[in-house]
């Protein structure tokens, strides 16, 4: 199952750093067309904002399973591995909770979007696609998050191997 995780919150990583190239691209016009010629990329600005959106909601499981987020150790580098094990096992269930209502709600205003016809102001562009993207997203997530928290359960029940001094 880890494998399979990984590799999809890889393709999820490699679609929003995509996004990025096109948003730099657009910027790019934009700003030469604006300078050179007085005739900005109408909606630039819009479109920035979704496909900036889309980076972010698509990398945040890569960073999380890569254990490249903000993590304070100060406490938990002086207890014994145990009762870490047993305060990542906590930590875990709450924020796999928070995530999964992330999930939830993304979906159900997604729908309410999708329903509502719910558009950006400029383009027109709908928004319940960035909404869906959101669920899905949060929901490579919830996965990574299901993995890190059975990882520190077996942690509990798992004996600590005695360090040898030379």
């Amino acid at each position: 199952m880890k494998p399979l995780i990984s590799r999809l919150t890889t393709i999820a990583l490699y679609g929003g750093s995509g996004w990025v190239l096109i948003m730099m691209l657009l910027t790019v016009i934009d700003v030469a067309g604006r300078y050179f010629f007085s005739k900005p990329v109408t909606g630039a600005i819009e479109m920035s904002e979704f496909m900036l959106a889309a980076f972010g909601i698509l990398g945040m499981a890569y960073t999380h399973a890569s254990g490249s987020n903000i993590r304070v150790t100060a406490l938990t580098r002086t207890l014994p591995h145990r009762l870490t094990a047993v305060l990542n096992t906590v930590t875990g269930l709450l924020t796999l909770q928070i995530v999964g209502a992330i999930v939830w709600y993304a979906m159900v205003m997604g729908m309410e979007d999708f329903r509502d016809g719910s558009a950006t102001d400029t383009l027109a562009i709908p928004i319940y696609p960035l909404k869906f993207l959101l669920a899905l997203g949060a929901f490579f997530m919830m996965l990574t998050m299901a993995l890190n928290l059975w990882e520190s359960m077996t942690a509990i029940f798992k004996k600590e191997k005695k360090s040898s001094l030379l």
